[in-house]
């Protein structure tokens, strides 16, 4: 049974938030790196506790090694983590509404 976190963090819930936005929720580790601005090992481990939970599946990009550049782990987010991440996010980090109203030039109160 997948285990729920101990701890959330603010880089877990980085981390979530990058997946979240990602199409079809599946990102390589470098661009979550890119993508959260959190150093290596803190993704990595991340990501560790997200497979461990069940939140994430890993599979190896299919194309042979090119010069210079390794072959990339992908990562995708399972069902229960958009789920599971996407409530906590919410939870967490609620966003304030933005109004789409905006007064005409020269509509504001006198």
């Amino acid at each position: 049974m997948p285990e729920e976190p101990i701890r959330i963090t603010e880089p877990f819930l980085d981390v979530v938030e990058a997946f979240l936005a990602a199409p079809d929720h599946e990102l390589h580790g470098w661009a979550i790196i890119k993508t959260t601005g959190r150093g290596g090992p803190t993704v990595y481990k991340i990501l560790e506790r997200m497979a461990a939970m069940g939140w994430v599946t890993a599979r190896w990009e299919a194309l042979p090694d090119e010069p210079n550049r390794p072959r990339r782990r992908y990562y995708r987010l399972a069902g229960i983590g958009v789920t599971k991440g996407g409530a906590l996010v919410a939870e967490r980090r609620p966003r304030p509404l933005v109004s789409s109203y905006r007064p005409a030039l020269g509509g504001g109160l006198r």
